[in-house]
């Protein structure tokens, strides 16, 4: 069912199945979703699209998920985009390495009901 949802996300995961699912997770609620697989191209992509989200994976080549969240809280032009970032490693072992923003993370295999709660809605 759709929605007048009218909020842009950036998802970033090294891996295309996850963004790809993701995507049509989140656009059959009526979010507009952009999907980057290459860590590297995250900021200049958010920079493009202007996302009001971005959801991240944190173990990524490359540049990894906390890099990415550091880029996006430090690019003036994306301050009040949210991010939360997604895992599969333990929170523990991370969430230190994050900008001071409360960034929440979610663990893999993303609950998909858990990530609805912390998208802004209409």
């Amino acid at each position: 069912m759709q929605s007048d949802i009218h909020f842009r996300i950036l998802a970033v995961d090294d891996e295309p199945q996850a963004t790809h699912t993701l995507k049509r997770i989140l656009e059959l609620r009526g979010y507009t979703v952009e999907e980057e697989n290459d860590s590297t191209r995250a900021l200049e992509t958010a920079k493009r699209f202007h996302p009001d989200v971005v959801i991240v994976d944190y173990l990524m080549p490359d540049t990894d998920g906390g890099d990415v969240a550091w880029q996006l809280a430090s690019e003036p032009s994306l301050k009040g985009a949210k991010v939360i970032m997604c895992s599969g490693l333990d929170p523990r072992e991370f969430s230190r390495k994050l900008p001071p923003t409360n960034i929440p993370i979610l663990q893999k295999p993303l609950d998909s009901l858990a990530l609805l709660e912390l998208l802004p809605t209409n």
